[in-house]
């Protein structure tokens, strides 16, 4: 997901060389040919579909269109995402980065599950869940009174990929199922994820904490969906397995069970 720009762009490159098909789902179809135009993909290697993770009812178009076209899934790499955004909705009402960052990313493996083939990989973008974002299950969309900040809202949305891919191992391992789940960190970087932020802050990042350029970013990303063995619901850093926060170690699972059963 979140094919055409930036590190999802990158690990399409990297799949492709890998010698994977790949779909590129994105929002914006014409962006996703441009892409696959500049990266000189192979004919036959891959294809765009047309996704908006905003919109639970594109989330269900595009998975009956891969069932249809495709019928099996070896690898599903969530990678789009939006960052600290106004306080916007989904199609179905939720609010834009938990609906877009985690729902979206929830719904689509769920309903692809029967085709991911038993050796199969889940792969989750998420990031290092700043401490600002914490997961409320009693007020997930700031409906409630919860008062709204983008970043606090984003940080949510990342941790809630975290505990998402702990939350699918644990399924998958319930169920018998040799699928692996994990997300991923991928590092600070200069991509267009960053075009809400405020400007000064976003020139303070640039110029002083950006830690990777993109290909770099992207290889987190390649380990996580190519490497031998990892272990089922690992959250990954610089192509090895790290400690996310306390919050989304969820030592004791209730967190990401809580999540799990709201989402």
């Amino acid at each position: 997901t979140g094919a055409n720009s930036g590190i999802g762009a990158e690990s399409v490159k990297a799949l492709i060389d890998a010698g994977c098909y790949v779909v590129l789902c994105a929002r914006d179809e014409s962006a996703a040919e441009r892409a696959l135009l500049d990266m000189e993909a192979p004919t036959g290697r891959a294809r765009v579909q047309r996704l908006d993770l905003a919109d639970l009812t594109s989330v269900k178009a595009a998975c009956d269109e891969i069932a249809a076209k495709e019928g099996r899934v070896s690898l599903l790499l969530n990678n789009a995402g939006v960052m600290a955004t106004p306080q916007l909705q989904t199609a179905q009402g939720f609010e834009l980065q938990i609906g877009t960052n985690h729902l979206g990313h929830f719904a689509m493996p769920r309903l692809l599950l029967p085709l991911i083939e038993d050796d199969g990989r889940v792969v989750t973008v998420a990031a290092t869940a700043p401490p600002m974002g914490s997961i409320d299950t009693r007020d997930l969309s700031f409906s409630r009174g919860r008062k709204y900040s983008p970043w606090g809202a984003y940080g949510q949305s990342k941790a809630a990929n975290i505990l998402f891919a702990k939350g699918l191992a644990d399924e998958l391992k319930a169920a018998g199922s040799n699928i692996l789940s994990v997300s991923l960190h991928p590092g600070v970087i200069r991509t267009p994820l960053w075009r809400h932020g405020n400007r000064a802050l976003t020139w303070v990042l640039h110029k002083f904490i950006l830690d990777k350029d993109v290909p770099q970013g992207a290889s987190t990303s390649h380990y996580a969906c190519l490497a031998d063995s990892l272990p089922a619901g690992a959250y990954l850093s610089d192509c090895s397995v790290a400690t996310p926060n306390e919050a989304c170690e969820d030592v004791d699972g209730s967190a990401r069970r809580a999540l799990w059963a709201l989402s």
